[in-house]
């Protein structure tokens, strides 16, 4: 109903949502803006874990890092027998890097 409305009164084509999210506070940095990198690490997380499901692997993101070279760089869990071919075929679909969690 919310992306219908939006759709409905947004009059510029690019403006209008493609996703709607909501959350109980946006973060914000330490003078009160809004902290756009958390909200494209939750964006990344989201696209990827729903890209690796219809894929139908068990592989998800379980976080991601800010890397100095490679910029936000998504970390997946194996969850079990992992296809590494596959997961680089649907995941190289996007432009943000990934990696797999060191296990420890």
């Amino acid at each position: 109903a919310l992306l219908a409305y939006a759709k409905d009164h947004i009059h510029e084509r690019a403006a209008i949502p493609k996703y709607l999210e909501i959350v109980d506070e946006l973060p914000k940095t330490a003078v009160g803006k809004i902290f756009k990198p958390d909200l494209r690490k939750m964006a990344i997380t989201r696209i990827y874990n729903a890209a690796l499901t219809e894929a139908g692997h068990s592989a998800q993101v379980v976080e991601v890092r800010e890397d100095k070279k490679r910029g936000l760089v998504a970390v997946l869990d194996r969850n079990g027998e992992a296809d590494e071919v596959a997961i680089g075929h649907v995941l190289g679909e996007f432009i943000r890097p990934w990696g797999w969690r060191e296990e420890a």
